[in-house]
């Protein structure tokens, strides 16, 4: 039986501070979701390796970071399995735990493969952000009992920080598309509008009937009225 060293307190609030000012920051969603991790990992000695996964509202994986590629075949093999600790955890909105494969039948399928990579306690906790939970940060082990309710407490922390990390980080990418959105929409209006003047000033026709042949163009060409407009004025 292993028995789970304390991290180091330094260790420890050195991972959750760095954690929490990754959460305020504005670094894109992959690289952070590594570096979480790897933070994780660090912090429990115990563990062989960790890994986040985000999950959508249907159970799909969305976004994973892993330390190690065992860590990333016992994910691949819950998904593919429909069943896991993992996804029990983001279900379930809690924190879950194996303290021996040999003895926990509550996935045997999956258990049976994490057996095959040689895995034999789990632990994982919830992602949860201001919306929904959205997926779970777990740590294995090749060892038996090799992580206890310090560790449970620990990985939850991480796993909270994370969930404000991934919803900041997530609505800052939503914004940033419906910025995008918004910038592209108005660069159509004015691009049609630009259109529009060159089609009054070669043709003599009114606004509404330089329109109205730019949408007849556009149709009978296949294309939206904005393309056909650039179509009027190159490099705008």
């Amino acid at each position: 039986m292993v028995t789970s060293d304390s991290p180091p307190p330094a260790v420890v609030r050195d991972g959750l501070l760095l954690v929490s000012d990754l959460a305020g920051s504005r670094q894109r969603l992959q690289p952070v979701l590594d570096l979480a991790t790897v933070i994780a990992a660090e912090s429990i000695p115990t563990a062989a390796g960790a890994g986040i996964s985000l999950i959508d509202e249907n159970g799909t994986k969305t976004s994973t970071a892993s330390t190690h590629p065992l860590v990333a075949v016992a994910d691949d093999r819950q998904y593919e399995l429909g069943e896991g600790p993992c996804l029990t955890s983001w279900a379930e909105n809690a924190v879950v735990r194996i303290d021996d494969l040999d003895a926990d039948g509550r996935w045997p399928r999956w258990a049976d493969a994490a057996r095959a990579l040689h895995l034999r306690s789990v632990l994982s906790a919830p992602v949860v952000t201001p919306h929904r939970t959205a997926g779970a940060l777990k740590v294995y082990s090749d060892q038996p009992y090799a992580f206890d309710r310090a560790v449970e407490h620990l990985l939850l922390r991480f796993a909270e920080q994370s969930g404000i990390l991934v919803g900041a980080l997530q609505s800052l990418q939503s914004a940033e598309v419906y910025s995008e959105t918004i910038k592209a929409g108005l660069r159509s209006r004015q691009l049609i509008a630009a259109a529009q003047g060159v089609l009054v000033e070669r043709h003599q026709l009114t606004p509404e009937q330089a329109f109205l042949r730019l949408t007849e163009d556009a149709r009978r060409n296949g294309h939206t009225v904005a393309d056909e407009a650039a179509t009027l004025l190159p490099g705008w």
